[in-house]
């Protein structure tokens, strides 16, 4: 009994004299990368890429308002750029109708291309597609591959 007594007392008496040793040292919860950076560290998607807020800038609030709205003719006037409108509506009309309104989106972080658009990749229901934004409108889509 004797041994064990003095043994926990030890450890006891080294826990309580740790925090004081330690207290210039950063609490491990504020050193984290995700507090660092300000933003939670969200996953990585193997298709979409690196998975962000959908609310982080302008180009993921506006894809995101247009992704959780109604498909339909207005629809395409507000939110897909005139010259591509009747291209990207043959081509996508099927995957629209059948995907608008999101309810799950995951959103990827965004790249600026040359030409100054916005690419964000996006897993929506079950399918991925990755959208071009220009001057606030979709000028480009792509369905990607699992």
């Amino acid at each position: 009994m004797g041994k064990r007594f003095f043994f926990l007392a030890a450890i006891l008496a080294v826990l309580s004299v740790l925090p004081v040793l330690a207290e210039d040292s950063v609490p491990v919860r504020i050193a984290m990368p995700s507090k660092a950076t300000g933003s939670p560290l969200l996953p990585y998607d193997k298709v979409i890429g690196q998975v962000v807020e959908p609310d982080c800038d302008d180009n993921h609030v506006l894809l995101s308002e247009a992704l959780g709205e109604d498909y339909s003719f207005d629809w395409t006037e507000s939110h897909i750029a005139a010259e591509v409108r009747p291209a990207l509506v043959r081509l996508f009309d099927r995957w629209l109708s059948t995907h608008l309104p999101c309810t799950r989106i995951l959103m990827s972080a965004s790249h600026v291309n040359a030409d100054g658009s916005t690419g964000i990749n996006v897993r929506a229901d079950g399918s991925c597609m990755s959208f071009v934004l220009s001057d606030g409108m979709i000028v480009s889509m792509k369905e990607l591959d699992f």
